[in-house]
């Protein structure tokens, strides 16, 4: 289901109505700002789950679960890292004005200054101006939030666009410094920007690298859809959420089976034109099953808390290098924000160790790495201890650097898949980072 915004009094409840009285058990769409409410309401007084990739909203509403990841922590953690005080904020209200919200929030707990600039209908001349203004009062960090099919259009075919601009109108100087607030870095080309040497800096949900996206990636490419007329593109991030939402699905209906939950549409099937609208019986056991939910996906891992949003989720830290989009940190619920790699913008790609924080991926061992006794009562590098802990304690005193021992999640020295040419253990964590 996609929103249509002509007709929206109609369109939606007939279309929900529709889906409702085929018999369905959830249904999976799209929403906007102008339909978001609508389904809201009719979800909720119906009992039937909206599994979504839209933008994440905040409602108290249970039967909606919510694929795409909040950004808004994130985004703060990255603003913390680069110690940002004073920026512009550019957004468009298409995906929603929580993040906007979140930072006009944070900027007012801790004095930032934020100027906040709506892009959704400017012209070319419109985005001159405010380049200009911002060029009078040197104001060069800036926060761009559009969905990435919005900023891609803006950056391919639209020259109003604010980082357009950058380019042909040459700011891009080393004093400006940009934020793309979308998850989806390696979703847009970033070609011109790269040879205008733009700083950038922005999200990336999907792992490329890992064995089971490329697999599917390469399946969607190979897929022969002889009714489409348009090109065959990458698998986007907002794919990526769908395709997760769909095996979503299917693992609640594949547990409520083995658990021999009856969730037939016999008796209370639920009516929708019923006024007040009668509920379905069985609305709640599906709502509970989708929740319960826990798999791995291609956007990672996939867990929802008690108001079916993404909880426990890691988002890559992209950055423009000269020679590409480069990862060069993650942030996640626990560990915040952490570097992964660093280069200087404008020169080289590397950069000194001093004053950075690292990851050093270990291996559980005796005696080189062992986790102390009163290890659940301790945090960070504290948990452990033996020759490797105390030899990188010493490296790290004398050259200067801050560091996180990170024991490999698949405890494996490092060995290489003959099928999928893929390494994993502590080597997949230096080659993939």
């Amino acid at each position: 289901m996609s929103p249509n915004t002509n007709l929206l009094v109609f369109s939606v409840p007939l279309a929900v109505c529709s889906q409702f009285s085929k018999g369905v058990y959830a249904i999976i769409g799209l929403y906007d700002r102008k339909t978001v409410n609508m389904l809201m309401s009719f979800c909720g007084a119906l009992h039937v789950c909206f599994v979504t990739p839209s933008f994440p909203i905040e409602t108290a509403n249970q039967f909606v679960i919510q694929l795409r990841p909040e950004l808004q922590d994130a985004l703060v953690g990255v603003i913390d890292h680069y110690g940002w005080t004073k920026f512009v904020y550019m957004y468009s209200s298409d995906s929603g004005l929580s993040v906007l919200q979140k930072v006009l929030d944070t900027a007012a707990e801790r004095n930032w200054l934020v100027t906040s600039v709506n892009v959704e209908t400017m012209t070319e001349a419109s985005f001159l101006k405010v380049f200009q203004d911002l060029d009078k009062r040197k104001e060069g960090q800036i926060i761009i939030d559009c969905e990435t099919e919005r900023l891609t259009g803006i950056l391919k075919k639209v020259k109003y666009c604010a980082l357009y601009q950058i380019v042909e109108q040459g700011k891009n100087a080393k004093s400006y410094h940009y934020i793309l607030a979308n998850l989806g870095f390696l979703d847009i080309d970033l070609t011109d920007l790269r040879k205008g040497g733009a700083n950038i800096t922005g999200f990336q949900l999907v792992n490329n690298s890992e064995p089971a996206v490329s697999r599917v990636v390469q399946q969607w490419m190979e897929f022969d859809n002889k009714d489409s007329k348009v090109p065959k593109s990458g698998l986007k991030y907002t794919g990526a959420l769908t395709y997760d939402g769909v095996k979503v699905m299917s693992t609640a209906f594949q547990n409520l089976r083995r658990q021999r939950i009856d969730i037939s549409r016999r008796g209370n099937a639920g009516e929708c034109l019923a006024n007040p609208p009668a509920p379905w019986g069985q609305g709640i056991d599906i709502q509970r099953a989708l929740q319960q939910v826990r798999i791995d996906g291609l956007t990672g891992h996939i867990q929802f808390n008690e108001k079916g949003r993404r909880t426990n989720y890691t988002v890559s830290i992209m950055e423009l290098a000269p020679s590409g989009p480069k990862k060069v940190g993650y942030w996640n619920e626990d560990e915040k924000y952490v570097t992964t790699a660093s280069f200087v913008r404008g020169s080289n790609e590397t950069s000194g160790l001093q004053n950075r924080t690292y990851i050093v991926t270990t291996i559980l061992e005796s005696p080189y790495v062992m986790l102390k006794k009163n290890h659940e009562q301790l945090a960070g590098n504290d948990k452990y201890e033996g020759y490797i802990v105390e030899l990188a304690a010493e490296i790290a005193k004398h050259v200067g650097y801050q560091y996180k021992l990170k024991v490999v999640s698949d405890g494996k020295y490092g060995a290489r898949d003959p099928e999928t040419k893929m390494w994993n253990g502590m080597v997949g964590e230096l080659v993939y980072g």
